[in-house]
């Protein structure tokens, strides 16, 4: 009895020590890292047996390389972002998230135009991210955040994602701080997560995200995509072009684009599958259980016992399997493999004696390595294959056999199969005496096709012993050259291609604008050692707009590149030129100081460019606008750029200029435009906007039946600002819409306060169709004030009838149904066509002060005016004069029939309280 309680302890305390040393082996693994590199390679295996469909709520809008090849340009223009916004935004699509930088400013006209498609979609979120400082001597990271104008009307989502110590994306991010402040991830965003945006959660790579839905850019846009391809969906816009480098090595799949590892982010979320690692506990103790019970019991045999432990191992997949398919769980069974690995080897080593066991590990471990190592060669990646000493090859892996199209390599004489200079040089690494250090070489091989295939190789030397048995044991080396090498042909015609974007526009083939930039500073450096002045000019083809509305974008892309061919054949050799946006030419050149050859350069450049152009039977006329500056070479590069873009600009919204040469007059009023237009925007928020009014009155009596409204603005600091200066900067960025309402409102509202109920005369402003909702801003306004409709006029100018697009006749019916009426307002400035006056209803015209600034004694006003009169009475519409000064001036009117009229004579513009005491005085 107490033999056996003496074995039954000696055999506890035996299988405790073989626990313990099983644990501490488990414990090394795991600070060195296997244990972690195991779980990885288990829950990728797992994933790839577990097929989950995607949701179908994703759409991915793919930047991928035929939307490059087709666009041709990169960055790609913020004008085909904000295009892209809004067919997505038409198309009904839920939530729209750009995966893309909006950190930089493009030019101001394509960032208006984003600003405002984000602001009309109203759906938008925008990528922010944080990446390690790139510039020299910084460290740290920096935080890319889109522009504040277009985060004015979208939100900002994290899009980085962790790479794990494997170099690969295991987890995405519900959110990060940024500037302090937390940001929910695009994939919780897209996902509906309603928690913390902090914290990360695992990928489930068993969704098959590879059948999500994915649209080219170029579809989109071309308006070639399937119809309510995007309505009630979550789009994701990103780039898995490889040029662009926004992919990511991942489990299963190998590699994903950025937007594709955030739309997975998004699936794991939306179907409950955002993963967590949990079970390794469990699995530890249950191996440790297993390996105990096996060491305590008396059954012979080591192939039975490591027999339980490899059923155990598969026992822990299934169960594994099992739960992460039916939960969000990644089980971590790796520690506990390693447990029953080593309590298998503690088991046979504990049976068969530990040097027997030596033996066997070395025989299987030798023929294995060799098995593995044959795998390896021929599966290399790049091709290799061994010289012996007389030029013959003694091996050849597949990748080789393939370079070299023959599948007879081995045995084969290396000078009748490879390249002669492959050749030559693996030769000369087997006569070299000595060992040298092994330097990759390229080597251009010209095909028949007139192609060239392009060989990356690198040839090392090593010996081979060979034992030949006889009395003496001989022992001889063999000398052998490995030549490795791989076709780089695709990677250096990528990377070519991908330097002359850099440098030039693909379709003119002259510089772009980073590569004028380059060149500019070279020229600039030089004027400046050699005491030269420069003048950079910059002109655009005004109507190209136009030739693209009329005849397609292959026009416009035609057209562009004859210009840019007659630069070069008649002006190549005066001037470096740069098509520097999609309408903007650029040349730099070196003049005098009194700047004539400028002068003479745009004379050329009319001679020249401006000749008519005939493509594909069309005969197209360009119009150009010029901008230059002068200057010594002291002048930064971008500052000269800016200067004459400023010119080019002022050129371009004079109708009456066509040249513009730069002066810092034009700087100032730049300055205090941008100036205005960011104040502008804050003018409401500060109450500094007011309305005023002047009196309509009738002739006859000098009694008052009506106000027009009219916005003034008056700045702390800047103070009165002009109308006529303020009007259109609001016109141009859209902010008009939201000052057309604010002054509707306003002016209905003073209007109610009145002693008598008069009509109100309210200007509409083209911008406030075409961007806004007139329709719903009259009626918001009507109903939110109480203002009646019958006593609202809306004044529109002649000049809205230029623009074709604007569906004014349907607006103004929808108008008049609500009982509002209208005048032709500045009747006579320019635009004036009979043909308005029936189509449209209007029940007044309001002739221009034009006509009434002298004493109206010249006959040919006269005779407008009683055109204008005779013309009115003849569509039942009354006439009302601006411009009115003197008694004379409205005495004469009246004698010519007009019965209504305006002008300081009555009143000038005055506010609400002065109006309404006006009208009690005459009362």
């Amino acid at each position: 009895m107490l033999h056996w309680q003496a074995g039954t302890t000696k055999r506890i305390l035996d299988a405790c020590l073989a626990a313990f040393a099983v644990i501490a082996a488990v414990a090394v693994l795991y600070m060195a890292g296997a244990v972690t590199v195991l779980d990885r390679f288990l829950w990728e295996t797992r994933f790839g047996l577990d097929h989950r469909p995607v949701s179908g709520n994703i759409v991915l809008v793919d930047i991928d390389a035929r939307s490059l090849d087709e666009l041709g340009v990169w960055p790609l223009p913020r004008r085909l972002f904000a295009d892209l916004t809004d067919r997505l935004a038409a198309e009904g699509a839920q939530d729209i998230v750009f995966d893309v930088d909006f950190s930089s400013a493009s030019n101001p006209e394509d960032d208006a135009l984003l600003a405002d498609a984000i602001e009309r979609a109203g759906n938008v979120s925008l990528a922010v991210f944080r990446q390690p400082a790139s510039s020299a001597g910084t460290a740290g990271e920096i935080v890319n955040r889109p522009l504040d104008r277009f985060l004015d009307a979208a939100w900002p989502v994290v899009v980085m994602v962790p790479v794990e110590s494997d170099s690969r994306v295991w987890r995405n991010l519900y959110g990060y701080p940024i500037d302090g402040s937390p940001e929910i991830s695009a994939a919780a965003l897209l996902g509906g997560h309603t928690g913390k945006a902090t914290g990360a959660f695992g990928l489930d790579y068993g969704i098959a995200i590879d059948r999500m839905q994915r649209v080219s850019l170029v579809d989109v846009l071309g308006g070639t995509v399937t119809p309510d391809s995007f309505r009630g969906k979550k789009v994701i816009i990103g780039a898995s072009a490889q040029e662009l480098r926004d992919v990511f090595p991942v489990p299963v799949h190998g590699f994903l684009p950025g937007s594709v590892i955030q739309a997975l982010g998004a699936e794991s979320i939306a179907q409950g599958r955002a993963m967590v690692v949990d079970g390794e506990a469990i699995a530890v103790l249950t191996a440790l259980a297993i390996f105990f019970v096996l060491l305590m019991t008396r059954m012979e045999g080591w192939l039975v016992k490591v027999l339980i432990l490899m059923l155990t191992a598969c026992a822990f997949e299934i169960v594994a399997f099992g739960v992460q398919t039916s939960a969000p769980i990644l089980v971590a069974t790796a520690s506990g493999h390693f447990v029953l690995l080593f309590a298998a080897a503690s088991i046979v080593i504990r049976e068969l004696g530990f040097l027997k066991f030596l033996s066997y590990l070395a025989t299987v471990s030798r023929r294995n390595s060799e098995r593995m190592l044959g795998l390896v060669f021929d599966e290399s990646f790049d091709a290799i294959v061994v010289l012996g000493g007389d030029g013959r090859i003694t091996a050849a892996s597949r990748a080789a056999r393939s370079l070299f199209a023959s599948e007879a390599l081995v045995g084969m004489m290396a000078e009748t199969v490879l390249p002669k200079d492959l050749v030559e040089e693996t030769l000369a690494v087997l006569d070299a005496r000595q060992d040298r250090k092994p330097v990759p070489k390229v080597l251009i091989v010209p095909l028949e096709s007139g192609k060239r295939q392009v060989i990356e190789y690198v040839v090392t030397r090593s010996e081979k012993t060979i034992v030949r048995a006889n009395r003496r044991q001989d022992v001889k080396t063999q000398s052998l050259a490995c030549l490795t090498c791989r076709d780089v042909t695709e990677e250096r015609e990528s990377a070519e291609r991908l330097e002359y974007l850099a440098r030039f526009d693909p379709i003119t083939g002259l510089l772009n604008r980073s590569g004028f930039e380059q060149e500019l500073q070279r020229q600039t450096r030089t004027a400046g050692r050699m005491g030269e002045s420069l003048c950079l000019i910059q002109f655009a083809i005004a109507n190209l707009d136009q030739i693209i509305a009329s005849l397609g974008f292959s026009y416009g892309d035609t057209l562009r590149q004859a210009v840019a061919s007659r630069l070069k054949s008649h002006l190549a050799q005066e001037a470096v030129w740069s098509a520097i946006s999609v309408d903007v030419f650029a040349g730099v050149f070196v003049c005098g100081p009194d700047g004539d050859e400028g002068l003479q350069m745009i004379e050329a450049l009319r001679d020249v460019i401006c000749e008519d152009y005939t493509i594909d039977g069309a005969r197209i006329s360009v119009q150009l606008k010029f901008g230059y500056q002068l200057a010594d070479g002291q002048t930064p590069p971008d500052i000269l750029l800016k200067n004459s873009g400023n010119a080019l600009a002022r050129a371009r919204r004079d109708l009456q200029v066509s040249v513009v040469a730069f002066r810092q007059e034009l700087e100032d009023a730049l300055e205090r435009r941008r100036t205005l237009e960011t104040e502008l925007f804050k003018a409401i928020v500060r109450d500094e906007l007011r309305m005023e009014y002047q009196p309509l009155v009738n002739l006859a009596d000098r009694s008052v039946f009506g106000a027009e409204a009219l916005l003034r603005w008056n700045h702390r600091q800047l103070g009165p600002i002009s109308p006529a200066e303020f009007i259109p900067i609001a016109e141009e960025n859209g902010y008009i819409v939201d000052l057309g309402a604010w002054a509707m409102n306003r002016a209905m509202k003073e209007a109610l306060t009145w002693s008598n109920p008069l009509k109100l005369s309210i200007n509409i402003s083209a911008i406030q169709i075409s961007r806004g909702n007139l329709v719903t801003t009259v009626a918001e306004a009507l109903e939110r004030t109480g203002f009646p409709a019958q006593r609202l006029d809306l004044e529109i100018t002649e000049s809205l009838f230029i623009d074709e697009s604007l569906d004014l006749k349907s607006c103004m019916e929808e108008l008049k149904a609500l009982g509002c009426s209208f005048s032709l307002d500045d009747f006579g400035t320019g635009y004036s066509s009979l043909g308005y006056i029936p189509k449209y209803p209007f029940s007044k015209i309001k002739l221009d002060r034009s006509f009434v600034r002298r004493s109206i004694e010249a006959k040919q006003d006269v005779a407008v005016i009683e055109a204008v009169l005779h013309l009115a009475r003849g569509f039942g519409m009354s006439v009302v004069v601006e411009g009115i000064e003197t008694p004379d001036q409205a005495a004469k009117l009246l004698e010519l029939g007009c019965p209504c009229g305006q002008g300081y004579l009555f009143g000038r513009p005055m506010g609400s309280a002065e109006f309404s005491s006006q009208l009690l005085k005459a009362a």
